[in-house]
């Protein structure tokens, strides 16, 4: 078997994997945005047209607001979009960044990881907190943390490994391209 053919098929089918991975996710962002919307919209035109206002409206919109938001955190990472103090990427000596930025995103996922740990004692103690006009506990509002912040931690480690690549192999990313 040749793995000079393999090789290859495997990287771009794992690449195809990914980015498949990586529009998922955007795409559930928006379903939960766009599902905010409409909950708010339903809400509004009940309320305020009808007189009839929705009791669930404002609770799912709450849990899609805030799961959206996950979403689009996860998305931010991966595309270094994130809200983010950009004064060390600008102006810093080279030498420096190659050392900070790999560091930032390191720290970046240790602090996600210890969130993703305290997330249990919360949901825990959610478990038994029942929404009154929603059919399931509060637990799962708490859930998008371990889930999606697990994702981000995933994020934060292809970033990390990009700027691995930017900082110490910069011939290799031109070579990539060319």
């Amino acid at each position: 078997m040749d793995n000079r053919k393999t090789i290859p098929a495997a990287r771009d089918s794992a690449r195809r994997l990914i980015r498949a991975f990586d529009r998922a996710f955007d795409y559930l962002g928006v379903v939960a945005f766009a599902g905010m919307i409409v909950v708010l919209c339903l809400q509004i035109f009940f309320r305020y047209i009808l007189a009839a206002p929705l009791v669930w409206a404002t609770p799912l919109s709450m849990f899609l607001f805030i799961w959206a938001i996950w979403f689009g955190g996860a998305s931010g990472i991966r595309d270094q979009t994130q809200v983010r103090v950009e004064l060390a990427e600008r102006y810093l000596p080279h030498g420096i960044q190659r050392l900070l930025m790999p560091g930032i995103s390191l720290a970046c996922a240790l602090f996600l990881l210890i969130v993703i740990y305290k997330s249990f004692e919360v949901i825990k103690l959610q478990s038994s907190a029942i929404y009154d006009t929603l059919p399931f506990t509060r637990d799962y509002l708490f859930m998008v943390v371990p889930v999606l912040g697990s994702v981000m931690i995933l994020q934060t480690i292809r970033v990390f490994v990009r700027q691995i690549g930017r900082y110490y192999f910069p011939d290799a990313d031109k070579s990539r391209d060319g």
